[in-house]
């Protein structure tokens, strides 16, 4: 059986670097690794009766990373889609989604700057942007609906955000948006393989994440979520032929047949699958994700969050200690994997502090956006109390040499 103990013998790195910054990119697994390899000598051997059959084989292994997704996030294989990255996803939801011109979209001050770009770009449409202001580093539902009037269309938010790890209220997000019936898109890469997340209990329009943090996936693979009640109702802007209704006798015997014609009506899957590309994949990509997803949900995912906020409060306990201020707000309810802290009120001291911990194998990251943010640590399923000690004894040493004088405001 699967433990932790045994998850982290996957990530040889571990024995070699404190890596504690799958919020940035993640490591993939052995598992993963060795899919990889796998691919690469079948892809090189064309062991299939013919090459059509090869492409169909191909095309066929992706369906595993799906319905690893669906069981991660407990939604159905029709709702999800493979897309390449959270970028790809939001981009999607944009083009989709059809928003009258004027509409209002609101957005808190502390996403990440790809989760308003999409809609940024539509500005020649009417299209406006109000910004939610954080309340200390809280992203509040209520305050999103204090800024709820007739033209406001769609929320757009991330459910964790990626520079202090603030979990939004996605139940209440989801209720509060059905009953004003406006549209709710979610970016969730800080979210999905790191903390629970039960999309039967939510109401959500669109979610999407990309692979390469918490699901250790940096292949250029990642999902998309869409609301099986919404798929009917939106059209993609891109159309790829693999997104069609499978001909009957399937893709190969279609080829053959000398009656086809390259212009007719066609019957496109309604699905999530309508939203991919549609033409030839990134095999690759959905083979390492399947086989990372798989490592997570042999873990289970309840277990890995409960492990994951366990070594937060380990963490902020000797952050707490070693006299470093706590960005991350402990409110019971918005915990996530990420704990973010300052320890000097000079940026350049902090910078310094970073080179440092790099210097001496302890991976983390820096992050900030409108004013909160600081030294960002992740804390994933492969981590143990070892790795928080290796920091905190590095930053002991500092606090040794150099008393820390930031104080938060």
């Amino acid at each position: 059986m699967m433990n932790f103990e045994l998850a982290r013998e996957e990530f040889p790195i571990m024995k070699r670097k404190v890596f504690l910054d799958a919020a940035c990119v993640s490591v993939a697994p052995k598992r993963a690794v060795e899919a990889i390899k796998k691919f690469a000598e079948y892809s090189a051997d064309c062991p299939e009766e013919s090459s059509s059959a090869h492409h169909v084989a191909m095309d066929k292994m992706r369906q595993k990373a799906i319905d690893e997704i669906s069981k991660l996030i407990k939604a159905s294989p029709e709702e999800i889609a493979l897309i390449e990255s959270t970028t790809h996803g939001l981009n999607i939801a944009a083009t989709s989604i059809p928003l009258p011109p004027g509409s209002k979209i609101l957005i808190s001050d502390l996403e990440f700057l790809q989760v308003p770009i999409p809609w940024s770009m539509q500005k020649d449409r009417g299209i406006e942007i109000k910004v939610i202001k954080n309340r200390d580093g809280r992203v509040l539902v209520e305050d999103f609906e204090k800024a709820i009037d007739e033209k406001v269309k769609m929320i757009v938010i991330s459910s964790v955000q990626w520079c202090n790890g603030w979990l939004v209220d996605l139940k209440a997000l989801g209720k509060l948006c059905k009953k004003k019936n406006i549209y709710l898109v979610v970016d969730a890469i800080h979210q999905i393989g790191a903390v629970n997340a039960d999309l039967s209990k939510i109401h959500i329009d669109i979610l999407c994440a990309g692979g390469h943090k918490w699901l250790n996936s940096p292949f250029g693979c990642g999902f998309l979520y869409v609301n099986k009640e919404l798929i009917k109702q939106l059209k993609p802007v891109f159309w790829g032929y693999l997104n069609l209704m499978e001909p009957e006798g399937g893709w190969p015997a279609y080829f053959g047949t000398p009656s086809i014609t390259p212009i007719r009506d066609w019957n496109f899957v309604e699905t999530a699958k309508k939203f991919e590309i549609g033409g030839t994949s990134n095999y690759v990509g959905a083979i390492a994700l399947a086989e990372s997803v798989s490592l997570i949900n042999e873990l289970g995912i309840e277990n890995i969050e409960k492990h994951n906020i366990e070594l937060a409060d380990y963490l902020i306990k000797g952050l707490k200690e070693v006299g470093a201020t706590l960005i991350t707000q402990p409110d019971p309810g918005h915990r996530s994997a990420i704990v973010v802290f300052r320890f000097y009120k000079d940026i350049k001291e902090e910078n310094l502090l970073l080179e440092e911990l790099h210097k001496n194998n302890v991976y983390v990251a820096m992050r900030f956006t409108s004013n909160v943010g600081g030294i960002r640590v992740s804390c994933h399923f492969f981590n143990n109390k070892n790795d928080i000690d290796a920091l905190l004894t590095q930053l002991k040493k500092a606090f040794d040499r150099k008393k820390p004088d930031f104080k938060h405001q």
